[in-house]
């Protein structure tokens, strides 16, 4: 979902046509692909150097300028979800950020989180997209004005690479609430079982 979120609020600027690096570049239909299903062509403007960290260099003033207009403002980001979902449709499914239950969990993202986060996100994301994009934890637990991500293992589970790399990233910069969340086994013996 927070791909979701990325594509539908930062299209704008990823994809402007004053950007002397956008070029257009092709792709398979992601939506077919899923249903395995032979799919259209899609063709659209990207930066050739999106996802590396010159991007997010190159793109500074642009980013934080997009950033600091209407993006702080709670009921501004959820107008601008809706209107602009289908403008960055090809920019989502460029990042298989389409799928129907992943737009309607970034919606809910935006009630729960404070714009100040999302925007800190956006550009957490924008500054190194292909590096930053996988690990993110496996819940974001809340409840009212409170919230934290949890990342969960099992007790013989290990942290993968992205998994590091995103908390590493989320303690320098993100700075977000974050808990590792170890489940043990509960053992299969009573206070009553005794041995012989």
């Amino acid at each position: 979902p927070f791909h979701v979120l990325f594509g539908i609020y930062m299209w704008l600027v990823i994809q402007d046509s004053s950007d002397p690096h956008v070029r257009i570049v092709g792709f398979g239909d992601r939506t077919s692909f899923d249903a395995g299903l032979p799919g259209r062509q899609i063709w659209t403007h990207l930066p050739d150097d999106f996802g590396t960290p010159g991007y997010g260099r190159r793109r500074e003033a642009a980013i934080r300028g997009h950033l600091s207009l209407d993006m702080q403002d709670r009921n501004e980001l959820e107008w601008l979800f809706d209107y602009w979902l289908g403008h960055s449709e090809h920019l989502r499914q460029y990042l298989w950020a389409h799928r129907k239950e992943d737009i309607e969990t970034a919606g809910r993202l935006i009630q729960i989180l404070s714009p100040a986060v999302i925007c800190n996100i956006l550009r957490y994301l924008a500054d190194d997209y292909w590096h930053r994009y996988c690990g993110w934890p496996d819940l974001l637990v809340y409840r009212e004005n409170e919230f934290f991500f949890a990342e969960v293992k099992s007790s013989s589970d290990k942290l993968s690479e992205d998994q590091k790399n995103w908390i590493r990233g989320n303690c320098k910069v993100l700075k977000l609430p974050f808990k590792l969340v170890k489940i043990h086994r509960a053992s299969s013996r009573t206070p009553s079982d005794t041995s012989v």
